[in-house]
């Protein structure tokens, strides 16, 4: 059984925070219209400063709203 994944491109950045750096890797998925669907932080910065689990759900959250989902339940707002 094969997944069908969407096309994305990965992007790095960094942020600097409390005097720290943060490096960050984040890939953006495109439906075939070339429309943004979702958005994922594979690169959370560093673990144990709740960076990570913060991007984590923010990722989530925000595909859901680019989706046309509620960004806490994933209901459908369309």
């Amino acid at each position: 059984m094969t997944t069908r994944r969407l096309p994305c491109e990965t992007v790095s950045l960094s942020i600097d925070l409390n005097g720290g750096r943060h490096n960050l890797d984040v890939s953006l998925a495109y439906d075939e219209s070339n429309v943004l669907r979702e958005v994922v932080f594979v690169g959370r910065g560093r673990i144990g400063h709740g960076l990570d689990p913060l991007l984590h759900d923010l990722g989530i959250k925000l595909s859901r709203i680019i989706q046309g989902r509620h960004p806490d339940t994933g209901a459908s707002l369309l």
